[in-house]
């Protein structure tokens, strides 16, 4: 940590998670949790402001994260993590969910942190999330006992190709509420703007809000551009809000904005839609299962939320959810998911007990990358008044 007169630092990294890119570090590093912690991480990105040019946000939320990763005394577990979603145009941090994208770069900083050792051609790890109390099996590559950068795998939303972490998230569901279903219903009905609207409401890895983009009078194969208007948006995001005041949550769905900014998430959802993405590329609804936009922070995702997509999955598997009315029909271990930049596949474990239904794990690959290794500087007199 450096020291200056007027500003204070952070030791950490920048790591690009997927289709996301975030502050990792250790927990030491920052105050204990609370009110001065969350000030402090508000001032390093640069929040609240749209572009976030005084900080280290880039303007999005799937920029605009931080992971706190640790070493662990819990049995048969390397590391625990903790992810915060820090807000762009609200000084708030919601620590109720977990990154799926993110997750990808725990064990790269693990490694680059000395946190595990790490020699041969792979570093298994097990990892612990503490937001959502799940445990993640992860495969990370590696060379000359480094994390591995150079590989052919691609995912959409990421130029390039980097080297594939494969992460299993074991026994997902109930991560936020402990219930597959938190309302106990496949589908509920919640009223707002004096329309009735059918939502999913499912959680697996994080907790989701699924609505059919027809009742929102889109067709589902919108691009951010064309979803990024105002009057849509506030729709969307009372939707949300009633969803989380269905739940107890909050007492008043306008309160989530600011109360539970990140989670639930919410997502439309359609067919398999054939359409031309973001990047001028095309997606033939033959090579996806399903057509979707999520939507984080009251913003429309440039892609898909990794544990948004690990959601939607595995709901397309409940019969009776919304996203299992329009998924290809069968029986599917590996759901493609059709978002903005292309498409994501997620692999789903699920299984029948007593009580019904449950998801016994979701599998997905992702890249990461180091970005940066370094101080990252706060203002004294904001954080410590």
């Amino acid at each position: 940590m450096s020291e200056w007169p007027e500003q204070g630092s952070v030791d950490g990294m920048l790591i690009r998670g997927g289709t996301s890119r975030g502050l990792y570090a250790l927990p030491g590093e920052l105050p204990p949790a609370g009110e001065r912690r969350d000030r402090l991480l508000v001032e390093l990105f640069g929040t609240p402001d749209p572009l976030q040019i005084d900080g280290i946000g880039g303007g999005n939320s799937h920029t605009s994260k931080v992971m706190l990763v640790d070493d662990t005394d819990r049995p048969g577990l390397d590391v625990e993590y903790t992810f915060g979603q820090v807000a762009v145009e609200n000084a708030t941090v919601d620590w109720t969910g977990n990154c799926g994208n993110l997750t990808s770069g725990v064990g790269v900083f693990a490694i680059l942190a000395g946190l595990v050792d790490a020699a041969g051609s792979t570093a298994e790890l097990r990892l612990y999330n503490t937001n959502t109390d799940t445990v993640v099996e992860q495969t990370v590559p590696l060379v000359d006992g480094a994390p591995a950068v150079q590989g052919d795998y691609a995912i959409d939303g990421v130029p390039g190709t980097g080297a594939r972490i494969d992460s299993a998230f074991q026994d997902p569901w109930g991560a936020v509420t402990g219930d597959l279903l938190p309302s106990g219903n496949l589908v509920d009905e919640v009223t707002v703007q004096g329309a009735t609207y059918e939502v999913s409401l499912v959680d697996v890895a994080n907790l989701n809000v699924f609505v059919r983009a027809r009742d929102l009078g889109l067709d589902g194969t919108e691009l951010p551009a064309a979803m990024d208007d105002p009057d849509l948006l506030e729709r969307i995001e009372l939707l949300r809000g009633a969803a989380c005041e269905l739940l107890g949550l909050v007492d008043n769905r306008r309160d989530a904005r600011d109360e539970r900014a990140a989670i639930p998430q919410i997502a439309l959802v359609s067919e398999p839609q054939s359409y031309e993405t973001t990047t001028a590329d095309a997606v033939d609804a033959a090579d996806i299962d399903v057509t979707s936009r999520i939507v984080t922070t009251q913003s429309p995702h440039h892609s898909y939320a990794m544990t948004g997509a690990m959601c939607l999955a595995a709901a397309t598997q409940l019969p009776g959810t919304i996203p299992s009315e329009v998924v290809r029909t069968g029986d599917l271990t590996d759901v493609i998911i059709g978002h903005p930049k292309g498409r994501i596949t997620v692999g789903v474990e699920t299984a029948t007990g007593e009580d019904g239904p449950t998801v016994e794990a979701v599998r997905v690959g992702r890249t990461a990358r180091l970005l940066f290794d370094g101080d990252v500087f706060y203002r004294r007199h904001v954080v410590e008044g």
